[in-house]
């Protein structure tokens, strides 16, 4: 019987190609937005509502996605919502990490009160789910996309907080860090000099699983009408928009910019599997 695993191996290294090539692409057409297509995602023409895209033979070339109702451009929505998932990713997760590292690492470093007490505060913020956290605040604080953003990075803090701290245990009796106290290293000089560099690995796998779960978080609740404002282009805002007429024949409104948002997490999550497998061979 023919080995098969030389043939799984050459397509499991054909994944972070794939991936990074997927996101790469849709990272430049997102930048590339106002380039690609010359129409206003916020545009509306009421004459030219619900037409179909141009590949089903009834479209128009000038909307090759098609229309939704209000006779805007599906295309258009999807790039500059591209624009806003990316930022949404990319934005609170760096609130996430701006946070819950250096907390994480005084509690991993210092321990005694300072870390029960914080790892008391992440197991409390880690109990709430995290969508029931972000609909209450907007719910009260309102819409908008940077309000979006800060609520998911505030939100998402005790994740890395607990990661960096669980590492940081790990490390503190290392000897480089027993060398750098002997040698009358002050604390912020032994956290981020010695002690962070060797929790980037664990901290950048984490970063990549968050990311995904965050675009979803941000698309779920513009979906449900507590995310970004209605007149900015986002993906959950179009599935929103679009699902009442799903089922009427209009099926492009919804499905598009679904497809899109599912390619974006997709990329994301492949590549993020292969860095926890390439930085973690434990996980693997």
């Amino acid at each position: 019987m023919p080995d098969r695993r030389p043939r799984e191996r050459r397509w499991l290294r054909t994944i972070p190609w794939f991936s990074a090539s997927l996101l790469t692409l849709l990272i430049l057409v997102a930048l590339a937005a106002p380039w690609l297509t010359p129409h206003d995602p916020r545009q509306q023409d009421l004459l030219m509502s619900f037409l179909p895209p141009v590949w089903t033979g009834a479209g128009e070339v000038a909307h090759p996605f098609g229309t939704d109702e209000l006779g805007r451009d599906v295309l258009a929505n999807i790039l500059f919502g591209l624009r806003v998932s990316l930022l949404v990713g990319f934005g609170s997760v760096a609130i996430s990490v701006l946070v819950g590292t250096p907390l994480g690492l005084w509690a991993g470093y210092r321990g005694g009160r300072v870390d029960t007490l914080l790892m008391r505060l992440v197991d409390v913020q880690l109990s709430l789910p995290i969508i029931l956290v972000a609909l209450g605040v907007l719910a009260v604080w309102g819409a908008g996309l940077w309000k979006v953003i800060l609520v998911i990075g505030l939100v998402g803090w005790a994740e890395v907080a607990r990661l960096v701290r669980g590492s940081v245990l790990a490390e503190r009796s290392r000897e480089y860090v027993t060398a750098a106290e002997a040698l009358a290293a002050g604390v912020p000089r032994i956290l981020f000099r010695h002690a962070l560099p060797n929790v980037l690995n664990a901290l950048l796998v984490l970063v990549s699983v968050m990311m995904p779960r965050f675009i979803i978080l941000e698309a779920t609740l513009s979906f449900l009408g507590l995310g970004v404002a209605i007149d900015t282009p986002s993906l959950g805002l179009a599935v929103s928009r679009g699902y009442e007429y799903l089922f009427s024949g209009s099926w492009w409104t919804s499905t598009l910019p679904g497809l899109a948002l599912l390619l974006l997490v997709l990329a994301v999550n492949l590549l993020g599997d292969w860095l926890r497998d390439a930085l973690d061979p434990r996980a693997a």
